[in-house]
């Protein structure tokens, strides 16, 4: 039974789909290994990894966990960042407030290219 000022539960949007996450964790994966100019190989020895799973995390054929995420993060010296993001915009009549994505509203436009 729904309650008086509640919003009803909506199911995750694709973009927040494990295989959509996998895909972007690949995209990354291959720019950092591709920026440093290391081989799938090197690159799966310095996190005592297998060839073959760098291969399947860089196609996307693989859901990384937490640890291994923090283990590739420290591997290229950066801070694994997880972000609940939502966007904030202004009205015409000047008003700004935040919302998740899918939120319908007429007035607000915004582009994210491809990762929307």
């Amino acid at each position: 039974m729904k309650q008086p000022g509640k919003q009803p539960v909506r199911r995750a949007a694709a973009r927040n789909s494990s295989a959509s996450i996998a895909a972007q964790c690949a995209r990354r994966l291959i720019e950092l290994r591709t920026h440093t100019g290391e081989t799938q190989k090197t690159l799966a020895q310095r996190l005592g990894m297998t060839e073959s799973m760098i291969s399947r995390l860089e196609r996307g054929d693989h859901i990384p966990s937490l640890g291994t995420l923090c283990r590739i993060a420290d591997a290229f010296g950066r801070q694994l960042q997880i972000d609940f993001h939502a966007h904030e915009h202004a009205h015409a009549d000047g008003t700004r407030h935040t919302h998740p994505h899918g939120h319908h509203d007429p007035q607000h436009r915004h582009d994210h290219g491809e990762d929307e």
